[in-house]
C-alpha cells in the first residue's frame, strides 16, 4: 500500500468519525485511542523483529556446529584409514592380542583387589566412626558386608597360591591380611552389639524410635537374603551366612529373660523366706502384673514394626508366658507356707493374666499353665484342696456330733430336724463360691469333687450313727427330714457348680451319686423307723401272740396291734415331711403284712372255720387301717399274700393247694416249701378228710413248683434289704440292752418274717434315680420316685 493511499483511506476515516460538530468534543477522546493503538502496535513490531533475529542466530549457530561435525567425521576417517593400513599386518597375531587383552583385565581387576584390600583397615575405621555417629545403621552393614566380603576373597587368593613367587609372598602379605581382617571382625562385632541391643531394648526403642528398630530389622532381612543366595549356591556352611533371624528371635528372647532375672531370683528365695512368704508373694505378682501390662506397648508398637512372618508378638507372648510359669513353679515350691487366701491370690491372678492374654487374641492352649504333678500350679491347687479336705472333714464330724447329740428341733408344724443339713451345705457352698471367683478350671474341679466325697463322707457318718440301731424315733425322723433336705440342697448344688465349672470340665463331676446317696439314706432312716416301731418290746410281744391265742380268735390283739400303729403313725405324721409320711406309711404296711404272714407260718396250730375268719377279719381291718394313710391300690397289691395264704389254708384238693401257692410266690417270693410245712401239718391235723400222705403230696408238688419258679425267675438277689437290714440292727439293739439271747421261737419267727418280705419293689426299694431338680419342695423329688 502507498504513502498516498495510506493517507487518503485515513482522512476518510477521519472524516467518518468526525462527521458533525458534536463529534469534534470527542477528538480528545480519539487522539488518546488512536495515540494507544500506535504504541501497542510498535510494541507487537518490535516483538516480531526481535523474535526473528533470534531465529536467525540459532540457525547461524547450528549451521556452524554442523561445519564442525563435518570436519570431525573426515578427521575420524582419515584417522580409521591411517590405522586401519596399520593393522592390516596384525591379523596374524589374534590369539597373542586375545591373551593380552585378558591378561590386561586380569591385571587390572587384581590391582583393584590389591587397592580394597589396602583400604580394608581404613573403611573399618571408617565404618566405626559411622557407628559411633549414629549413622545409618542400614549404610553401615553394606558397608562392612563389601569388607567382609573383600577379606574373604582375598583369603580365598592368598591361600590357592601355588607357584613359589606367590607362597613367598604369602608370608609378607599374611601379617598385614591378618591386622586387616582383624579390623573388620572387630567392627562387624560392634556392629552386631548394636544392632542386638536395639533388638534387646524392642519394647523402648519401638515406642521412642520405631525407625530405628525398623532399620534394625531391615538389616536382619538382607543378611537373610545373603544367607539364601549362598544355601542356593551351595555355600552354606561360609562364614558369610549368619542366619540373623534366628538370632533376633534368640536375643528378643533373651532380653525378656534378663528382665526377669530378679524377679525369679527373688522368686528363689521364697522357700526360705518362711513367715514372710505372704508378703512377698503379693510383691512378686505386683510385679509380674508390670511385665503383663507390658504386652500392650508390644502389641501397639512393636508387632507393627516387625514383619508379619515373625509372628513377633506370639514369639514375646511365650517367651513371656515361660518366665512366668517358671514364677508360679517356685511359689508352689513354697505352697506349704502359703496361707489359702495367697494360693487363692495366685489363682486369681492367673485366672488375669490368662483373661489378658485372651484379649489379644493368645488361644486358651498357649496361655495355660503346666498341670503335670510337679508343676507349681498343681502343687499349689494340691496344697490348697488338702487344706480345704481337711477342713471339710473336721466340720463334718462337729457337724454329724451335734446332730446326733442334741435333741432335734420341731418346726412350727412340728417336723423334726437338725441345723446339720443346713450348716454341711452352707460350708460346702461357701467353698466352692470362694473358689470359683478366682478358677473355673482344674481347681474348682477338684474342690468340686472334694465335696462331693466329702457329701459320701457324709451320709457314711450317718450310716456309722444309724448302724447301732439304738437311736430315738424322733431322732430316726430328724434323720430322714434332713436328708430329704440334703437331696434338695444337694441337687441345687450340683446345678451351681455344673453351671460355674467352664466348658470343657463339663459333666466330669458325679455328683448325682452323691445326690442320691442322700435319698438312699432317707429310706435307710425310714427303714429303720419302721424297724424301732416292730421292735418296741411291748409291741413285738403283741406280734409274737397272733394266731395262737384266744385273744387273737377274739380280735382283740389285732385291734390292739392297729391302734398301737395309729399312735406311731400319728406322730411320724406330725415329725416326718409330708412327701415322706407316705413312704413311711406304706413301709409300716409291708412290715406288718411281712409280720403277720410270719406269724401265721410260724405260729398257726389249727386250721379250722374260726382261725380261717379270724384270718379274713383281720386281713379286712388291716385293709381298712391302712387305706387311711396308703393309696387303696398300694394297699391292695400289700395285702394280698394275707388273701393268698388264706386261699392256701382254704384248698380241698392238691390243684386248689398248688394253684394257691402259686399265686402267693408272685407277691410273697420268700415263702418256702419249708415254712407252708406248719400249715400244712395244721391243716392235716384239723381236717379229717385230709391225711399225712395227702399233706406230704401237698408239700411236694409245691416244692417241684418253687423248685421251677427259682430256675425260671434265676437266683435271688444277693444281700439284705434296707428293711432286713434295719431289723437287724432293731433286734441287735434289744438284744444289747435286754442282755438276754432270742428264743428259738424268736429266731424263727424273724427267719418266717425275713422270708414274708420282698426283696424288690415296695416302699423302700433299692435305690433308683429319682427324677426332678433343684429348686424343689423338700421331699418333692423324693416324693416322685416310683413306689
Amino acid at each position: 500500500m502507498s504513502a498516498n493511499t495510506a493517507r487518503a483511506l485515513a482522512v476518510q476515516e477521519v472524516q467518518r468519525l468526525l462527521d458533525s460538530a458534536d463529534s469534534l468534543k470527542r477528538l480528545p477522546q480519539l487522539r488518546e485511542d488512536v495515540l494507544s493503538k500506535q504504541l501497542a502496535n510498535k510494541a507487537q513490531l518490535a516483538a516480531a523483529v526481535a523474535s526473528q533475529v533470534e531465529a536467525a542466530k540459532l540457525g547461524l549457530d547450528q549451521l556452524t556446529r554442523a561445519h564442525q561435525a563435518l570436519v570431525g567425521m573426515r578427521a575420524n576417517y582419515a584417522e580409521i584409514t591411517r590405522l586401519c593400513a596399520e593393522c592390516q599386518s596384525l591379523i596374524d597375531c589374534h590369539d597373542k592380542i586375545a591373551v593380552l587383552s585378558e591378561v590386561h583385565s586380569n591385571l587390572r581387576k587384581t590391582l583393584q583387589d590389591v587397592e580394597n584390600i589396602a583400604a580394608l583397615p581404613v573403611e573399618a575405621a571408617e565404618a566405626e566412626a559411622m557407628l559411633r555417629e549414629n549413622a545409618n545403621l542400614l549404610h553401615v552393614y553394606e558397608m562392612l558386608a563389601c569388607l567382609e566380603g573383600t577379606s574373604m576373597k582375598a583369603q580365598q587368593a592368598l591361600e590357592s597360591g601355588t607357584n613359589v613367587s606367590v607362597r613367598e609372598a604369602q608370608g609378607n602379605l599374611s601379617s598385614y591380611f591378618q591386622k586387616a581382617r582383624a579390623a573388620v571382625r572387630a567392627t562387624m562385632g560392634k556392629f552386631e552389639e548394636r544392632l542386638w541391643s536395639i533388638v534387646r531394648n524392642f519394647v523402648r526403642v519401638a515406642q521412642e524410635d520405631p525407625g530405628l528398630l525398623v532399620t534394625a530389622l531391615q538389616v536382619v532381612e538382607l543378611q537373610e537374603l545373603v544367607d539364601a543366595q549362598l544355601v542356593a549356591a551351595g555355600q552354606g556352611a561360609s562364614p558369610l551366612r549368619k542366619a540373623w533371624r534366628r538370632r533376633c528371635l534368640a536375643q528378643i528372647c533373651m532380653g525378656i529373660q534378663d528382665e526377669y532375672a530378679p524377679l525369679l531370683q527373688r522368686c528363689s528365695q521364697l522357700i526360705a523366706a518362711g513367715e514372710n512368704t505372704d508378703a512377698r508373694v503379693t510383691e512378686i505378682l505386683a510385679e509380674a502384673d508390670e511385665f503383663v501390662a507390658q504386652l500392650a506397648p508390644t502389641y501397639d508398637f512393636v508387632a507393627p514394626c516387625f514383619p508379619p512372618e515373625y509372628d513377633i508378638f506370639g514369639a514375646i507372648c511365650r517367651e513371656h508366658h515361660r518366665q512366668l510359669c517358671s514364677m508360679v513353679d517356685f511359689i508352689g515350691l513354697c505352697a506349704d507356707n502359703l496361707a489359702n487366701s495367697d494360693i487363692l491370690k495366685v489363682m486369681l491372678w492367673c485366672a488375669g493374666y490368662q483373661a489378658t492374654l485372651g484379649e489379644f487374641g493368645v488361644e486358651e492352649e498357649e496361655s495355660a499353665f503346666p498341670t503335670g504333678p510337679q508343676a507349681g500350679l498343681s502343687l499349689l491347687i494340691d496344697k490348697y484342696v488338702q487344706r480345704i479336705k481337711a477342713t471339710l472333714a473336721t466340720w463334718l464330724f462337729n457337724i454329724v456330733e451335734g446332730d446326733f447329740t442334741n435333741e432335734p428341733k420341731a418346726n412350727a408344724e412340728g417336723r423334726v430336724w437338725t441345723p446339720g443339713a443346713v450348716d454341711f451345705f452352707r460350708i460346702l457352698n461357701e467353698q466352692v463360691a470362694v473358689v470359683a471367683e478366682v478358677d473355673t478350671g482344674a481347681m474348682l474341679l477338684r474342690i468340686g469333687r472334694a465335696a462331693v466325697q466329702t457329701m459320701h463322707d457324709f451320709q457314711a457318718a450317718q450310716r456309722r450313727r444309724m448302724a447301732g440301731g439304738e437311736l430315738a424315733l424322733e431322732q430316726l425322723c430328724a434323720v430322714v427330714n434332713n436328708n430329704v433336705r440334703c437331696y434338695d440342697e444337694s441337687l441345687e448344688f450340683a446345678e451351681g457348680l455344673e453351671e460355674a465349672l467352664e466348658d470343657g470340665l463339663k459333666g466330669q463331676l458325679n455328683v448325682e451319686e452323691a445326690c442320691r446317696g442322700f435319698l438312699d439314706l432317707a429310706k435307710e432312716a425310714a427303714a429303720a423307723l419302721v424297724a424301732a416301731v416292730y421292735a418296741d418290746p411291748g409291741f413285738a410281744d403283741l406280734l409274737t401272740r397272733l394266731c395262737c391265742t384266744d385273744d387273737w380268735r377274739g380280735g382283740g390283739l389285732t385291734a390292739s396291734m392297729l391302734a398301737t400303729l395309729e399312735d406311731f403313725l400319728q406322730d411320724f405324721q406330725r415329725w416326718v415331711e409330708p412327701g415322706f409320711y407316705r413312704r413311711l406309711a406304706e413301709a409300716l404296711l409291708e412290715e406288718c403284712v411281712a409280720h403277720y404272714v410270719g406269724a401265721v407260718l410260724c405260729f398257726l396250730r389249727g386250721v379250722t372255720e374260726e382261725e380261717v375268719a379270724a384270718l379274713a377279719r383281720d386281713d379286712a381291718r388291716i385293709r381298712a387301717f391302712f387305706a387311711r394313710h396308703v393309696r387303696p391300690d398300694k394297699v391292695s397289691r400289700e395285702c394280698q399274700p394275707l388273701g393268698e395264704l388264706r386261699e392256701f389254708l382254704s384248698g380241698d384238693s392238691v390243684e386248689s393247694f398248688v394253684l394257691s401257692y402259686t399265686a402267693l410266690l408272685a407277691s410273697a417270693p420268700g415263702v418256702t416249701p419249708t415254712l407252708l410245712a406248719n400249715l400244712v401239718n395244721a391243716r392235716a391235723a384239723s381236717d379229717r378228710n385230709m391225711s399225712r400222705a395227702d399233706a406230704r403230696e401237698v408239700l411236694e408238688h409245691c416244692r417241684e413248683v418253687y423248685a421251677d419258679r427259682q430256675a425260671r425267675a434265676g437266683a435271688e438277689e444277693a444281700g439284705a434289704t434296707p428293711a432286713q437290714q434295719a431289723a437287724a440292727a432293731a433286734s441287735a439293739a434289744a438284744q444289747a440292752r435286754t442282755g438276754k439271747a432270742p428264743t428259738a421261737k424268736e429266731v424263727a419267727f424273724r427267719a418266717a418274717v425275713n422270708a414274708a418280705r420282698k426283696r424288690s419293689g415296695g416302699a423302700l426299694p433299692s435305690p433308683v434315680r429319682v427324677p426332678g431338680g433343684a429348686g424343689a419342695p423338700a421331699g418333692a423329688a423324693a416324693a416322685a420316685a416310683p413306689p
